[in-house]
């Protein structure tokens, strides 16, 4: 079955393109259907990073998601996140597969906050390594911003791949370019509301929508979908002042049943004392 996998993988790029897997990441995005681009939260390092110019505090972050039906597809990410004066700043780290096959990103990224928009840019190393047929990679450059419109409406959007970089290896291979735009509506303190759009050049738009309720103190509900595939999502999340900790299910004909678990650390700085 995992020869099958990987090699439905490897023949993938042939006829579309690479880097077809997801590399947004955080089991609250997972949950609301990955709507994320006009969200600014732990996770938007892997979302949309022009969120990490609002960070107030030192995040660590991990991610682990897991399709049972699909062997060697398991997905990871890891990000440290951190204020610098006026700036976000972060690193972080996104794994995709098994020693047969896998796909390593490697990013760094910074953001910065001008009125009520915050913009940011992020530069990624990506790796494709493959039993029998070597390694391949690519520097790409990625683009986005947020803008709070108001207390109630945010709006976000994000070009990844803006620098339409290309795989090194004997035959060029382009990496996808896809641009994505959303809305984030937050009626009142307890239920926020998510719609978005992503486009790839080439492919057909993609629909997302989520929800998510604050049903008691610090615990979330959500849920959400997708169009173009057809996906259905629904999670649940703790939040305290120092961690995070979130869980998401998502349902596609295609790959099943997958499930994520997210965590976060915040490390809070302790007022100095005269």
């Amino acid at each position: 079955m995992r020869l099958v996998i990987v090699v439905l993988i490897l023949l993938l790029p042939q006829v579309t393109k690479p880097q077809s897997v997801s590399t947004l990441m955080g089991a609250r995005s997972g949950a609301l259907g990955n709507a994320s681009s006009a969200l600014s939260d732990d996770w938007s390092f892997h979302n949309n990073f022009a969120g990490i110019a609002n960070s107030t505090q030192t995040l660590v972050n991990f991610a682990y998601s897991v399709p049972p039906a699909l062997p060697g597809a398991n997905r990871a990410a890891f990000s440290l996140v951190a204020p610098i004066k006026s700036f976000g700043a972060g690193v972080g780290l996104f794994r995709f597969g098994d020693e047969v096959y896998s796909e390593q990103i490697l990013s760094a990224a910074i953001g910065n906050r001008f009125g009520l928009a915050s913009l940011g840019i992020k530069v990624n190393y990506v790796q494709y390594s493959a039993e029998g047929f070597g390694t391949r990679n690519a520097l790409t450059l990625d683009f986005g911003g947020i803008a709070e419109l108001s207390d109630k409406v945010s709006i976000g959007a994000m070009i990844t791949n803006i620098s339409q970089s290309k795989l090194r290896s004997n035959v060029e291979e382009r990496l996808p370019t896809r641009m994505t735009t959303g809305v984030q509506f937050r009626p009142d303190g307890n239920l926020t509301l998510l719609i978005e759009l992503e486009k790839d050049l080439v492919y057909d738009p993609t629909f997302k929508a989520g929800i998510e309720y604050e049903f008691y103190h610090k615990f979330f509900a959500r849920t959400g979908f997708n169009l173009n595939p057809n996906i259905i999502c629904g999670g649940l999340g703790y939040r305290s002042s120092k961690l995070s900790v979130d869980y998401a299910m998502q349902y596609a004909h295609s790959i099943q049943t997958q499930f994520q678990l997210s965590v976060t650390y915040r490390i809070i700085k302790q007022s100095s004392k005269s």
